[in-house]
């Protein structure tokens, strides 16, 4: 492997026998920490340097991919050099297939058009489609793998205790992180949860959502409660998904006043 690639590999904080996969998930969460417009002032200049660093590097990665191909001898399943903030490796594989099996037969049952939550969504997301390469699924067309691991990694926090149990109460989800671990999704139970950012709303209790732009694909869902004059930070998505979320969101708010 050449120096230009474990140069881009260090600023990623991936070891050698890093996927493509691995490269996308690293980048989005470095872009989500060193975002020049999420730090303080006082290291806004460090911030941009090391912003411009891990861009530059995934830039030459995502341009060069067959630079990360290792033989199969080598190849190790890659390990960030320092931990994620919200993944785990504690996860039994035992819960993965029992919440995928669960999905799989629940599924069916979304697909319903008597199911009340699920057609209240499709009618919110009326021309918006599931968009697989952008990570965006929406019932009944939910990945069951992905949005299983989410749910694992909902149990892990006692924040999302009761807001989602099965890949059923998932009616849309936006897998952020490339393998359904971290993500943003609207349950059956009316709820705005993402737990890369930790957060949790009653789509009920909100009253006006927007959408956000910042550097390249990158932006904020901003929400503001009833009662409240500010906006608060519902988590990042790509401009894409981002933009498909905040209609549909807009669509629900508007028809709970109604």
């Amino acid at each position: 492997m050449d120096d230009t690639t474990n140069r881009a590999l260090h600023s990623l904080d991936l070891a050698p026998g890093a996927s493509l996969d691995d490269v996308k998930k690293s980048y989005r969460e470095l872009a989500l920490i060193w975002h020049p417009d999420k730090v303080p002032d006082r290291v806004k200049d460090r911030a941009t340097a090391k912003f411009t660093e891990i861009n530059e590097a995934y830039q030459w990665l995502v341009r060069n991919p067959e630079k990360l191909r290792m033989p199969s001898s080598n190849r190790s399943s890659s390990q960030r050099q320092s931990a994620s903030r919200y993944r785990t490796s504690s996860r039994s594989s035992q819960t993965r297939t029992e919440h995928t099996r669960t999905s799989a037969s629940d599924r069916s049952g979304a697909r319903s058009s008597a199911d009340p939550a699920a057609q209240r969504i499709r009618n919110a997301a009326r021309g918006i489609r599931t968009d697989v390469r952008a990570g965006l699924y929406i019932c009944p067309e939910i990945d069951a793998d992905r949005a299983a691991n989410f749910i694992v990694a909902l149990q892990l926090s006692h924040r999302f205790t009761g807001v989602a149990a099965t890949v059923n109460d998932l009616l849309v989800f936006y897998d952020i992180d490339g393998s359904g671990e971290e993500g943003m999704a609207i349950t059956r139970s009316n709820h705005l949860i993402n737990n890369n950012a930790g957060t949790l709303y009653n789509i009920a209790d909100l009253v006006e959502v927007q959408l956000k732009e910042g550097y390249f694909f990158w932006s904020e869902i901003v929400v503001r409660r009833r009662g409240s004059r500010t906006f608060e930070l519902a988590g990042y998505t790509e401009n894409g998904p981002g933009q498909a979320l905040v209609s549909i969101l807009r669509n629900l708010i508007g028809n709970d006043r109604t």
